[in-house]
């Protein structure tokens, strides 16, 4: 949605910033400032979340995935077989605590309001589709509760307001893993935001 944002809004520069496996944690990255202090957008779009809230096997942090990350190749291939074998998704183990994701937001807010900011469009977690669903059975009700945040979020701060055309996205709206985008939710997607833009 980013290339069809950026060709129904020429003139406009749209700066994208893509990053696989995006969590709330990295909008801080690895210095004090980043693309809101160096590029002083007027507008910001936020797509983040899934990652942050899915419910996990092992904790990001643990200690067990950190000896799988440095054992040998066969032996963490073998061991993961074991864990989504026997082993059970839980929230408590999601890589961004619900309370972290709403401190990690509204810093970010705070940041967006210093810098001049006039819209953040928080684009909300898509429900996830058949497929994501039958793979992580309690990431609908995480999607729900980390949404909640965003909607509270963007009541408290008046510049902030939700994109929710994924709140009751359909199997169409995904590639076959049901959480990815299709063309089709691209599509719906990018005409959401730039009929909010405009």
């Amino acid at each position: 949605w980013p290339y069809l944002l950026y060709s129904m809004l020429q003139p406009a520069e749209v700066v994208s910033r893509v990053q696989r496996a995006l969590t709330t944690q990295m909008l801080f990255g690895g210095s004090a400032k980043d693309y809101l202090e160096y590029y002083q957008p007027s507008i910001v779009l936020l797509q983040v979340g899934i990652v942050d809230c899915a419910p996990r096997y092992l904790s990001g942090k643990s200690m067990a995935v950190k000896l799988l990350a440095a054992a040998p190749g066969f032996i963490a291939g073998f061991t993961w077989k074991l864990i989504k074998k026997y082993g059970k998704r839980h929230p408590s183990r999601a890589d961004v605590s619900l309370t972290d994701f709403e401190k990690n937001l509204e810093n970010y807010a705070q940041r967006a309001m210093a810098c001049g900011v006039q819209k953040l469009l928080c684009i909300k977690i898509a429900t996830p589709g058949t497929a994501m669903a039958l793979k992580n059975p309690g990431i609908g009700q995480q999607v729900k509760n980390y949404n909640a945040v965003i909607e509270r979020l963007c009541t408290k701060y008046g510049f902030m307001s939700a994109v929710t055309v994924l709140d009751n996205a359909d199997d169409t709206y995904f590639i076959e893993d049901g959480y990815h985008l299709s063309e089709k939710g691209n599509a719906i997607l990018a005409n959401a935001i730039t009929s909010v833009l405009k």
